[in-house]
């Protein structure tokens, strides 16, 4: 196969609710683009990259063997990042392909539940462009993205995983996302968090202190001085709790702080076995 036939080889996908959960299933005649001829041996897999916005994504290239017959997947259900990205583009399509599915989970019709298929009108199909580069690169570039007023409110609500609560049939962690430490100029794009147990770090004075907020930006205020936290704090995380859970806010707080406290030095002679030279600063917490 010529290589100017394979980099120039683009697949249309429509995007469906596989994309929004795992990944796909590829065509049997694009096959050969993708792997470039190197034929994957069935039951294998190999590492493949996706490039997105510049920004690289590690997913899989899998031949399945299956009793109807050999399939061709790209898989990124390992890749919270990917599926993160994938959901907050096609917004839309994920809240409606989402909310067919609940809502049949919930007949009581038996076949309906068996044999649903969830589907998109023609008015409403998103179309994602996979393009394979090499034998270990796909380039992804978005054909068709439907923008409607609710978008910016469901991205944003994708952010803080509502959806992916809502959607959850076990509905089992108390927590729906913890972020990695931010540094503090990036606070302002995540002051609209709601629902959180928040951590301020100063990382010179090796203090840390931890709080509750029903909104992030509203109990905390960026430069200034919080509780008994120096106003030039510079790093801060957060966790979000799960709507469900939201009633007992104060509770999980106390219990972070407690649990900190025991393997940190802190303020309130609380038994600790003092790990590290950060100390916890909060004064106002109960002592069981």
């Amino acid at each position: 196969m010529a290589k100017s036939k394979i980099i120039n080889f683009q697949y249309y996908k429509k995007v469906d609710r596989s994309m929004m959960d795992w990944g796909l299933t590829l065509p049997k005649k694009s096959i050969p683009f993708f792997d470039f001829g190197r034929t994957l041996r069935a039951g294998t897999q190999k590492d493949i990259e996706i490039l997105w916005n510049k920004k690289k994504y590690n997913v899989k290239l899998t031949h399945v063997n299956r009793k109807k017959g050999r399939v061709h997947q790209i898989r990124w259900d390992n890749n919270r990042d990917f599926l993160q990205k994938l959901r907050k583009t096609f917004i839309q399509s994920y809240v409606i392909l989402k909310s067919q599915k609940e809502l049949f989970e919930l007949s009581k019709d038996e076949s309906k539940r068996k044999h649903f298929r969830t589907k998109l009108l023609g008015g409403q199909q998103e179309v994602l462009i996979f393009e394979p580069i090499n034998n270990k690169q796909i380039k992804c570039e978005v054909f068709i993205k439907i923008e409607n007023e609710w978008n910016t409110l469901f991205e944003r609500l994708a952010d803080e995983n509502v959806f992916g609560w809502l959607f959850d049939k076990n509905k089992n962690y108390l927590i729906s996302r913890s972020t990695n430490w931010i540094d503090v100029k990036n606070f302002n794009k995540h002051s609209g968090a709601t629902n959180v147990i928040y951590y301020l770090a100063h990382t010179k004075k090796r203090l840390l202190y931890i709080g509750k907020a029903v909104v992030l930006g509203k109990r905390v205020k960026l430069g200034q001085k919080h509780q008994s936290m120096p106003g030039d704090w510079d790093k801060f995380r957060y966790d979000i709790l799960r709507p469900e859970y939201s009633n007992i806010l104060e509770r999980v707080e106390d219990h972070t702080i407690r649990a900190f406290a025991s393997i940190l030095k802190n303020n309130k002679s609380f038994s600790s076995i003092g790990i590290g030279d950060y100390k916890l600063i909060n004064n106002n917490w109960k002592k069981l």
